[in-house]
């Protein structure tokens, strides 16, 4: 009892295990998929908005580097026409003097260069002598002045000639205190620099589409092997990514920062964009979605209240009373009823049943004497039932000896097969199955008695599989139907064929008796009654109830699924087909259930 007890007061009420289940599977769940809804709409709102700024980059380089070529292209036809080497050529071979030739010379700069957008100043020298041997030329449109060139030879220009020095014929890159270079040499026939054309690139327009570009306040760009702060303080840039040659523009995430770039390769140089962003500046953030989680949360409190009153006034107070009762039924109070009105469809329905089931005890009890009396002389009926068949048994031997002696084996025979069916129906060792093989032996005896009677009007054919002859099947199960066959399918002809085969297929062994009797109309209509689900042995005279009593038996051993069915199949074909479950696909079946609620029951323990 104190065991008992302290089983029970580990049990906790239902009320708490709602309150629990609610928790653990509404409440918890429901805040958990809210955040993660959360953070999947935070984490898509960033990639769009990133994607967004990489594909803004991709146009953005895409027209920059367009226009930086077309400065270039610019710079290569000076080379390409030869013209400026011509005005050099006649100054070298003195055919003109220095004015003449510069006169030519900055009106050539000014037709081909001073009506260009991306340049703003250009400045040509003669590589013997720079500083003197100079024509320059600048785009007032473009945003060039005096005071660009003036700029130029007091801070540039010694770094632009030493990068010259080693460009031969590529383009060369220099930038300076927000001013950008474009530089070439001017080769003659021989590849031999003579001259040096320097452009002073227009940024606002070269680089226009990146300068404008929105969502980054930091941006750099390295053209060729030169850093251009476009953007923001140099000092943020603490190193430079090593960004290689991308079709497309890519970005990541770091320490709150995010960093689009991409590299682009022009016809003479790379031109490489890097923007730099605060994660929280471009990000917008989800307005209100903390006030709606906090709402959502609120409104639990009050929804799970409500739940609980509910389930109280229509679950747990209902249960209440019906545990009540029963304990009544277990104290010994048979009989009582539940009168309260539940106002739920359901429990009316249990309390229904819960009275039925009272007064069902009570009557079970009121009458179990009765029936204690009754089961004794059903003992007693069962006990003399069972002196006939053992005399009948002895009588037929003392009469086999009796043949024997008088020399009639037919006579014999026949007793011998009788007594082994009798020996059959006693079941001496009281077993309910048989292997097929023992199951034969008593069919053989009845085909033999069979035989004698009908000769050769009575033909049988055993189609037998060797695999199916160990297999237990219910005692007697084969010699009624084989009985049928013979007396309604045979023995109105004068004489036919019997066939029994056996054969597993699927989980089932199938056990089938054939003939080539008719079967009419009306005895369709009597074995489907005699077969149906239900059926009343009680109400049908004993020489109908060897089909029944099969086809009853085969169901409750074996399931509704199994039973006996009888066909008519062609037009002289009868088929009676009993199925069987396979004992040994049921029987695994049984073990992996055994072996499942064994790993179930460790589980739970």
């Amino acid at each position: 009892m104190k065991k008992e007890g302290s089983i029970l007061k580990k049990q906790t009420s239902i009320q708490w295990k709602m309150v629990s289940i609610i928790l653990c599977y509404w409440v918890i769940p429901f805040i958990i998929i809210i955040l993660l809804v959360g953070h999947l709409l935070v984490d898509r709102q960033e990639k769009a908005v990133l994607e967004q700024m990489a594909r803004q980059l991709e146009l953005d380089n895409q027209i920059s580097i367009e226009r930086l070529d077309s400065a270039i292209s610019d710079s290569r036809q000076a080379t390409y026409d030869r013209t400026l080497y011509g005005y050099y050529d006649e100054l070298r071979k003195e055919q003109t003097d220095f004015n003449a030739a510069y006169n030519k010379g900055h009106y050539y700069m000014s037709r081909q260069f001073g009506k260009r957008k991306e340049i703003s100043d250009s400045i040509f020298m003669i590589k013997s002598n720079p500083e003197k041997l100079k024509i320059t030329n600048y785009n007032t449109p473009a945003g060039g002045s005096y005071r660009h060139l003036e700029t130029y030879w007091k801070k540039d220009h010694e770094a632009v000639l030493k990068l010259a020095e080693g460009l031969d014929t590529s383009i060369g890159i220099y930038y300076s205190e927000g001013r950008l270079y474009l530089v070439r040499n001017l080769m003659n026939g021989a590849y031999q620099p003579w001259g040096i054309l320097v452009h002073r690139l227009n940024m606002d327009y070269c680089l226009e589409p990146l300068l404008k570009s929105s969502g980054a306040k930091e941006a750099l760009i390295k053209i060729g092997d030169q850093e251009v702060v476009i953007r923001g303080d140099r000092t943020v840039w603490k190193e430079t990514p090593d960004l290689k040659s991308t079709r497309e523009a890519q970005y990541y995430l770091e320490d709150g920062i995010a960093y689009i770039y991409q590299t682009v390769k022009g016809s003479d140089f790379e031109l490489s964009a890097i923007l730099r962003a605060d994660t929280s500046e471009i990000f917008t953030p989800l307005y209100g979605y903390e006030y709606i989680v906090l709402v959502m949360i609120a409104f639990l409190g009050p929804m799970i209240l409500i739940f609980l009153m509910l389930a109280r006034k229509y679950l747990i107070h209902p249960l209440k009373i019906m545990v009540e009762h029963a304990r009544e039924i277990e104290q010994g109070n048979l009989g009582c009823q539940l009168e309260e009105n539940t106002r739920s469809l359901e429990f009316e329905s249990l309390r229904d049943s819960f009275n039925h089931m009272s007064k069902t005890l009570k009557y079970q009890f009121d009458h179990i004497y009765e029936e204690e009396l009754a089961l004794r002389d059903a003992r007693i009926m069962a006990l003399q039932s069972h002196i006939n068949p053992h005399f009948m048994n002895n009588t037929l031997e003392i009469i086999n000896w009796e043949a024997r002696l008088g020399g009639n084996e037919k006579v014999s025979r026949m007793i011998e097969a009788l007594s082994t069916l009798m020996d059959a129906a006693m079941d001496r060792r009281k077993l309910p199955e048989v292997p097929l093989s023992q199951e034969m032996i008593y069919v053989n005896a009845y085909l033999y008695i069979a035989s004698e009677r009908l000769g050769k009007r009575l033909k049988v054919i055993k189609e037998l599989q060797e695999e199916t002859m160990q297999y237990p099947v219910p005692r007697l199960i084969l010699q009624p139907i084989i009985e049928n066959a013979v007396e309604h399918g045979v023995v109105p002809k004068g004489g036919g064929t019997v066939t029994i085969r056996s054969f597993f297929k699927e989980e089932f062994l199938i056990l089938e008796i054939e003939n080539d009797g008719e079967m009419t109309k009306e005895s369709e209509n009597r074995i489907s009654r005699l077969l149906s689900p239900g059926y009343d042995t009680s109400k049908e005279s004993s020489g109908n109830l060897g089909i029944a009593n099969v086809n009853q038996r085969l169901k409750i051993l074996y399931g509704d699924d199994c039973g006996l069915s009888i066909s008519r199949e062609g037009e002289n074909r009868v088929v009676s087909r009993l199925l069987i479950k396979n004992v040994q696909t049921e029987q695994e079946n049984t073990r992996n259930r055994s072996s499942s609620y064994s790993n179930s029951s460790n589980i739970t323990a």
